[in-house]
């Protein structure tokens, strides 16, 4: 009996060793692996408006792309008058999507208390301020056009 436990040990063993071994490829094969490896961090042309159509650098068309959207949300929302009990010095943190058609659609808003209690209807005259932004050309990403999402800052200080 302990030979057949030791044979089937053994058998089990010499089995199981082929599965322990490293596979190697070639570099062609690497490199044909990593194109189906895609970074979703980055795109390869952010959105463009096209007043940002004239510009090249990838840099400038990324600058381009969000000075239009924080002069636009700037410019709506001062088009409000905000009184306060108590002074705010504060950032509202807003999710902004771009769709794969180039339309924008606010995601959501950060409101901290305070500035929810002091500015009640803030949450609304930004939702109003997302649907006044121009329709940017979408995101390309390997020849695709992608969804992409920005992360604006809204700087309130109200005395």
């Amino acid at each position: 009996m302990n030979i057949r436990l030791l044979s089937l040990v053994l058998c089990m063993l010499f089995a199981s060793c082929s599965r322990w071994e490293t596979k190697k490829i070639t570099t062609e094969e690497f490199l044909s692996q990593e194109e189906y490896i895609i970074d979703i961090t980055n795109v390869d042309t952010y959105p463009i408006f096209d007043t940002c159509d004239e510009l090249s650098e990838s840099t400038d068309l990324k600058k381009c792309f969000e000075d239009k959207v924080t002069n636009t949300l700037h410019q709506e929302l001062s088009n409000h008058t905000i009184v306060v009990q108590e002074a705010i010095n504060d950032t509202v943190w807003i999710d902004l999507i771009v769709n794969e058609t180039g339309k924008f659609c606010l995601d959501s808003i950060y409101l901290t208390p305070t500035v929810r209690k002091e500015i009640p209807e803030l949450h609304l005259w930004i939702y109003d301020a997302a649907q006044v932004l121009p329709s940017p050309e979408p995101a390309i990403k390997r020849g695709i056009l992608v969804k992409t999402r920005f992360k604006v800052p809204i700087v309130l200080k109200v005395e």
